[in-house]
């Protein structure tokens, strides 16, 4: 050691030591530089960044051995043989290349580091030992073993020492470990020479000699600090223009709606401010966190997937979060963008209309869609095991007589309290639903029929005997009940529940408040079903029919728009008899048909009569509307009338749609282009198949009483509505909401957008001759602007 310090001090000429090491810093410290990876991730950005680190280095350590050359003083003329001079600045340029082509960019490749290392330690070692051969002195070089070994091995440690730093990114020590491998060859290597002159012999003519090679060296470093200043330009420049990038970037991706993640090897290595909103925590706690612990069960393949798949997201709170989610490949290799949305309040909203589907909005039972599927489930395991059943099927007693004359309000919480007391009276495997204003079905397992079927209508007429407390008023309804055993009364559904209705048909007849089986031999029935027949028949020959009509009212002008026409019969014995008794078994024997043209022929005659051109509302049965010909009826009733067809208005049912779709749309199509106007009546109390209302041609959808009872107290109400309210309007349909009762329900319609309202606070169903149908007292006045309450004009109230 101390002769290579000798060496260094005594026989080199210090200034030029110290150039050559700046130099060496400085060609190190550019190359390095130049060869850690940046983000833009160009191939061709990449092969140029690479070509500029070989130049930078090889040259850099050539120039840095022949400036020790030039600083290395024997006392004896010194030139430099020129190939040789040549050969040496080739073979660093190689060993460089090659070094630097298999230099891995990223941690973990030991193998390829160490060689690397090597490479680079064996191409500097070569280019000093050609470059000492091509010095040329009066005298014999001589090296010692020993330190020739030690330069090569202390060049070759630093040499990977360097190439490892620079795997992890710390471009100063790698600088620093690669100069000293640089310095370690060249120094130690030059105290291992001895120099022994000979007389006799001369430095050739040819050679370079001194002053030419401070010259080349000179020049070799001053393009060494071209290239350093070039580099160190474009890396500023490129780094800038990336930093402006990623800012735009940031910029971007928090200004999205959506969460975007950036994951690497299934780790979350960045995400956007709308990500950790929705994740509910910060930057810095998603960031390094599994990407599956923050959505448990994601699983992203290998290849990119054209639709979203619904994931969950894991809260803070150890709540979920239902999203989207939808992944691409991301900028940098081996990262994926994934894109994460918030699908909660479509999963709400989902939840609210298949609720709406499925279940009675006002009593919150199973409705008649619901009941079905439930029945053939229960009718499937009957099957297949010993357990039997039986249907109930539940009508309350004179519930129309309470409804009218108490009001529809009472009426409903009758309904809301009769399905509670079912629900309290039946188990839990049994099923309790609504399948009318005021009929239910249940449906009962049986381990032992002849006891579990009596037991159980005995405690419903019994619970149903006790009085209703409403307003903190009694009121009294009870219930009859009608019973049909499987397999016994019957091996199909509508067969149980058509059996069912026929015993509680029979139980009323018997006097109302009790149950009845169904019993094959039940004559009295069907023949009070005949002598009913009969008498619908008399009643449209001997014109007891006759017609009321209610009005409906725009909510923006508060003007009557049109009237519905609704069916009345005033029987010579029963009085007013109510439409849900006689208008079912006029469908079942097909006098529907002829009292349904009466129907409206006499309403669209009577609208032809009124002052003003408003329009007449009228009701098809389902039986009606899939008679053979209706849209020629209806066709015929206009010509001969002469009513124009947008004048009428034809509501049709949900169920109506049900049994044959496609002869269904033929039909509505076929009327809407004769003029008329098509509307969906009581929508939400049956089927209610979304489906329907983007595949029939309807102008209009009339909300069922049952949704506006409660829309101003509930807000699960007033959300349903306000639902169905902003379905209609982007699928281009009005809305009508019926059984408006309270000026606080027609203000909260009004604020939600419903188009048109129909109820009792805006006019009862009135024979035509008590319609006042003048303009200016068919209008409704807004007097209390600041609490929205509309009051109408006496004239309107009499409508």
């Amino acid at each position: 050691m101390l002769r290579v310090v000798g060496c260094v001090t005594q026989d080199h000429n210090l200034g030029l030591v110290a150039l050559a090491c700046l130099v060496c810093v400085l060609a190190t410290n550019t190359s390095l530089r130049l060869l850690v990876p940046r983000g833009d991730g160009s191939r061709r950005n990449s092969a140029i960044r690479t070509g500029a680190a070989i130049l930078a280095f090889s040259t850099g350590v050539w120039t840095t051995h022949f400036v020790s050359m030039l600083a290395y003083q024997p006392g004896v003329p010194v030139s430099f043989d020129v190939p040789l001079c040549v050969l040496s600045l080739v073979i660093a340029i190689v060993g460089t290349a090659v070094a630097f082509t298999i230099q891995p960019r990223e941690r973990g490749a030991n193998g390829s580091i160490i060689a690397s290392g090597l490479t680079l330690a064996a191409g500097i070692g070569a280019m000093h030992f050609v470059g000492m051969r091509s010095m040329q002195v009066p005298g014999v070089i001589h090296y010692a073993a020993d330190l020739v070994i030690a330069s090569l091995a202390a060049g070759a440690l630093c040499s990977i020492a360097a190439m490892w730093l620079l795997t992890r990114r710390t471009v100063g020590w790698a600088s620093v470990f690669l100069t000293l491998a640089v310095a370690f060859t060249h120094f130690i290597a030059m105290g291992s020479l001895t120099l022994d002159l000979v007389g006799g012999i001369n430095v050739p003519s040819f050679g370079i000699p001194k002053p030419e090679l401070v010259m080349a060296a000179a020049g070799a470093c001053f393009l060494i600090l071209t290239l350093a200043l070039t580099a160190s330009i474009l890396d500023q420049h490129l780094t800038d223009r990336l930093t402006k990038e990623a800012r735009r970037f940031r910029a971007l991706a928090d200004a999205t709606f959506e969460g975007l993640i950036f994951e690497r090897d299934g780790r979350i290595v960045d995400a956007n401010r709308a990500m950790c909103e929705l994740a509910g925590t910060d930057a810095a706690s998603l960031i390094g966190r599994s990407l599956s612990d923050l959505i448990p069960g994601i699983e992203l393949p290998q290849t990119e997937r054209g639709r979203p798949v619904e994931q969950t997201v894991r809260l803070p709170d150890g709540q979920t979060l239902p999203v989207e989610i939808l992944w691409r490949s991301g900028p940098d290799r081996g990262e994926r963008v994934v894109a994460v949305r918030d699908i909660s309040r479509e999963k709400a909203a989902e939840g609210q209309i298949e609720r709406m589907v499925r279940f009675d909005p006002l009593t919150g039972l199973a409705n008649r869609e619901l009941l079905e599927q439930q029945l053939q489930r229960a009718l499937a395991l009957s099957d297949r095991t010993t357990i039997g059943l039986a249907l109930l099927y539940v009508d309350l007693d004179r519930f129309e007589s309470v409804s009218e004359t108490l009001g529809h309000h009472v009426a409903e919480q009758i309904l809301v309290q009769t399905a509670r007391r079912l629900e309290n009276t039946v188990r839990e495997v049994d099923t309790v639903a609504r399948v009318g204003r005021d009929q239910f079905i249940i449906i009962q397992t049986l381990t032992e029929q002849a006891v579990d079927a009596a037991a159980l209508p005995d405690r419903i007429i019994a619970e149903m005997a006790l009085p209703f407390t409403i307003d903190d008023q009694p009121i009294v309804v009870t219930a009859s009940i009608g019973v049909a055993l499987y397999p016994a009364d019957g091996t199909l559904a509508q067969e149980l529940i058509k059996n069912a209705v026929l015993a509680v048909r029979q139980a009323k007849n018997d006097g109302r408040g009790r149950w009845r089986y169904f019993e094959p031999g039940m004559d009295l029935l069907l023949r009070a079903k005949r002598s009913l027949e009969h008498d619908l028949r008399m009643a449209l020959k001997e014109k007891q029919f006759s017609l009321n009509y209610q009005p409906f009212v725009d909510t923006e002008t508060l003007q009557v728009i049109g009237y519905e026409a609704l069916l009345r019969w005033d029987h010579p014995e029963r009085g007013r008899t109510s439409p849900g008794d006689f208008i079912p078994l006029a469908e079942e024997t097909g006098m529907i048909v002829p009292i349904g043209s009466w129907v409206l022929t006499t309403a669209c005659a009577e609208a032809m009569s009124w002052d003003q051109p408003l329009i007449i509302s009228v009701n098809l049965s389902p039986a009606q509307f899939l008679q053979p010909g209706i849209v020629s009826t209806v066709a015929d009733v206009l010509r001969q009338t002469g009513l124009p067809p947008g004048r009428l208005e034809l509501e049709i049912t949900e169920g109506t749609l049900m049994d044959d779709t496609q002869n269904a749309l033929r039909i509505l199509t076929s009327l809407k282009a004769i003029g008329v106007k098509i509307a969906m009546d009581d929508f939400g109390t049956g089927y209610s198949s979304l489906s329907y209302l983007r595949k029939f041609p309807f102008d209009k959808i009339k909300i069922d009483r049952s949704f506006i009872n409660d829309v101003v107290d509930d807000s699960e109400a007033e959300t349903i509505v306000e639902a169905i309210v902003a379905m209609s309007r982007s699928l281009r349909l009005n809305v009508t909401a019926e059984g408006v009762e309270t000026k606080q329900q027609l203000s909260m319609l009004r604020a939600l957008g419903c188009n048109f309202v129909q109820g009792y606070l805006l006019g009862r169903p009135r024979p035509a001759a008590q319609l006042d149908l003048h303009s200016a007292k068919t209008r409704w006045h807004v007097i209390d602007h600041a609490g929205s309450r509309p009051v109408a004009s006496p004239a309107a109230r009499s409508a």
